[in-house]
């Protein structure tokens, strides 16, 4: 069975600001045509759109193009603010009130799998979050981080999700990550990475680079030879094996299409042919 894994897709980037179905669509086709290929199933990584709307309309536009479609969340999916351009005619109080609508939604679209925190069809999914660990400098803390995080960053500013209390938020991935990975899932799906796929070295030196990963290593040793983890979030598109402790070997896949002014192939020399994969 072929799987087209693809990840950060922003679509409301792409198409124009419209409530008409028959526009949205017509956009769709072009995207679609640009950045997806043909296969039995497709992995959608987070980052959809932030509008709701654009949201759930490329969800039934894409349940039409594969047999299944599994996607989970990305940071900009749950977010709560209204940033101009996508408009402010449907509020979330909370991110959590819109988690629950796209699920209510996703449920009543044949072939889409929308996985929160669940494991289905042997595929795995969660958004994930940053265990604030990373340390771009030796001064740096994770005190520092988690400060930076809920001062400066993109998500603590724009999401209402479990307050927005680092610790707990951390607290419930890590528990999530722990729990699908020992269900063994041949596919598992996360938004954040995990820093075994690598850190750009541009990125090594910059703060905000904590904001992206985790240490993923002990949720990858729960998983069996030949498994493939897929996430996303830095927009470089990456494609690794890792080996882990006990020898087993992982498929590492970031195929993101990022924003419209971006290149993510252009740092290893990928395309998106790279990320069509044969899953046994």
């Amino acid at each position: 069975m072929t799987y087209y894994f693809i990840i950060d897709l922003h679509v409301d980037f792409y198409a124009p600001v419209t409530r008409t179905v028959a526009i949205l669509r017509k956009h769709f086709v072009d995207y679609f045509e640009r950045h997806f290929l043909p296969a039995d199933a497709c992995c959608i990584a987070g980052d959809i759109a932030n509008d709701y709307f654009t949201y759930v309309e490329f969800l039934k536009f894409i349940a039409e193009k594969y047999s299944a479609v599994y996607v989970c969340f990305g940071n900009h999916d749950i977010i709560t603010e209204h940033l101009g351009r996508f408009g402010a005619d449907k509020e979330f109080a909370t991110s959590e009130s819109k988690i629950k609508y796209f699920l209510a939604e996703a449920g009543k679209i044949p072939n889409i799998l929308l996985l929160e925190n669940r494991i289905a069809e042997g595929v795995a999914g969660c958004m994930g979050m940053c265990d604030f660990k990373y340390k771009h400098s030796p001064a740096a803390s994770e005190i520092a981080n988690k400060i930076l995080w809920a001062t400066r960053w993109f998500d603590a500013r724009h999401w209402k999700y479990m307050q927005n209390n680092a610790d707990k938020l951390w607290r419930h991935y890590d528990i999530v990550f722990r729990e699908l990975t020992a269900q063994r899932p041949k596919i598992m799906m996360s938004h954040f990475l995990p820093l075994e796929f690598e850190m750009s070295e541009r990125y090594r030196q910059d703060p905000y680079s904590n904001f992206f990963y985790f240490h993923g290593a002990e949720y990858l040793e729960n998983l069996d030879d030949g498994s493939i983890w897929q996430a996303g979030h830095t927009h470089t598109a990456i494609k690794r094996e890792y080996i882990d402790p006990l020898g087993k070997k992982h498929l590492l896949l970031c195929n993101p299409v990022g924003y419209p002014d971006e290149n993510p192939y252009a740092e290893y020399g990928l395309k998106r042919e790279d990320f069509l994969v044969k899953v046994e």
